[in-house]
């Protein structure tokens, strides 16, 4: 685990490097797309950057990466929405409660 600072960018950071593995565990030839944005190249990118620095990038432009990766890896398969949620949400309301943030009610929308 982390030794960042803020918790929540620490709990970022624990995520971009789940989601680095697992792009890390994809095969070659599924790492390029016509839009090298969207490509598991960049993502793995991101991902790296997020992990190095999630305590100097500001919290929000992390949380938008977070997002974007998540968002494409299940696009692609490569992850469950629902899987994710599980996996994320009690590492996020520790980082929440370490930092003095209310957790969020999970039956609240």
């Amino acid at each position: 685990m982390s030794k960042l600072k803020d918790p929540r960018a620490a709990a970022t950071a624990n995520l971009f490097e789940r989601y680095a593995l697992i792009i890390e565990a994809t095969p070659r030839e599924a790492m390029f797309d016509q839009d090298s944005r969207l490509s598991l190249e960049n993502l793995l990118w991101i991902c790296r950057q997020g992990e190095r620095e999630a305590d100097i990038l500001p919290l929000d432009k992390i949380s938008r990466w977070l997002g974007f990766v998540q968002g494409c890896l299940a696009m692609r398969g490569l992850i469950q929405v629902d899987e994710e949620r599980d996996v994320s949400r009690p590492i996020f309301h520790k980082a929440y409660r370490e930092a003095g943030i209310t957790v969020p009610d999970p039956r609240q929308k």
